[in-house]
């Protein structure tokens, strides 16, 4: 019976990374079918949090992390997400619930009766892994929507600014960028600032509100350089030219710097999967001629 279950423990070691990087982390790219669905996971366990949910505990857990809950409520609504901070802490109370459970069955199964105190240890760092999973899904949908964004910025502020130079005014500029029909998170968010302004809203105030949404640092000193550049009538068109500029400066630098990173990120799978391979390919012959010589070896 132990080794059904050490072979079943190999068996996820080996697919649980598969797992995670093509069904957990759900890229936008994969989620054509329907652009507001849920993500994987929460939809498997959208009954069980649903319940939870009923039953006030997101709430009640909501009531005593109010920092946290802003926080989360700022990634959800970045990552333009339809779900409530109260369902987030349900979906992660639930996995934390049956993770542990799982590992505290398995470990039971496994120890010997009096190492009993393995079981709890199990059962803690189980826990711990599935209420983090709504977290790590959420930020990574979260960092896929901001590359996005930013890497159509400076393409979406040079259709802009050719359009104003033709002749239309911002708003116009921007409708004829959001009628383009470019697919994105970013034409999204367009889209929804125009229909702020349909409604009402200034245009200064509906694209601070638009860079208060998508929170990206590069895209709140564009709003700002256009706000000012309004109030004190500069030419728009210039304005848009060098903010333009900056941001593909800005998009150039995060590039050379996920570059530079990456020596430091190949170590890891180095040291896991290429470096034994090369141990052992060196090794064994080593080994068997001090076998066949009659080394004591161990």
């Amino acid at each position: 019976m132990k080794q059904i279950f050490i072979y079943a423990l190999t068996f996820m070691a080996v697919m649980l990374p598969t797992l995670f990087f093509v069904v957990l982390s759900d890229r936008p790219e994969r989620e054509k079918e329907k652009k507001e669905s849920l993500p994987l996971l929460f939809r498997l366990v959208k009954p069980a949090t649903d319940l939870l949910e009923a039953a006030g505990t997101g709430t009640l857990i909501r009531t005593f992390l109010p920092g946290h809950s802003l926080a989360l409520q700022k990634t959800l609504t970045f990552a333009a997400l339809k779900l409530s901070v109260a369902a987030v802490y349900c979906t992660q109370l639930f996995l934390g619930v049956v993770f542990a459970l799982a590992a505290a069955l398995v470990t039971s199964l496994l120890v010997e009766q009096e190492n009993r105190m393995s079981i709890l240890v199990a059962a803690l760092i189980a826990a711990l892994i599935g209420g983090s999973l709504p977290g790590i899904v959420i930020g990574n949908l979260a960092q896929a929507r901001r590359m996005a964004i930013l890497k159509a910025i400076p393409y979406s502020i040079d259709l802009i600014a050719s359009a104003m130079r033709g002749g239309l005014d911002f708003s116009a500029a921007i409708r004829f960028y959001v009628k383009l029909g470019i697919a994105g998170p970013l034409t999204e968010e367009y889209s929804q600032m125009l229909r702020e302004m349909e409604l009402g809203v200034i245009r200064t105030t509906a694209l601070q509100n638009m860079a208060e949404r998508i929170q990206i640092r590069e895209f709140t000193s564009f709003a700002a350089a256009v706000v000012l550049g309004t109030e004190l009538g500069a030419p728009l068109t210039d304005t848009m030219e060098i903010q333009g500029e900056e941001m593909r400066k800005a998009r150039f630098a995060l590039a050379e710097c996920k570059a530079q990173r990456a020596p430091s990120l190949m170590l890891l799978p180095m040291a896991l999967f290429i470096l034994p391979a090369v141990f052992i390919i060196i090794l064994t012959p080593v080994f068997l001629k001090m076998k066949e010589a009659g080394v004591p070896l161990f």
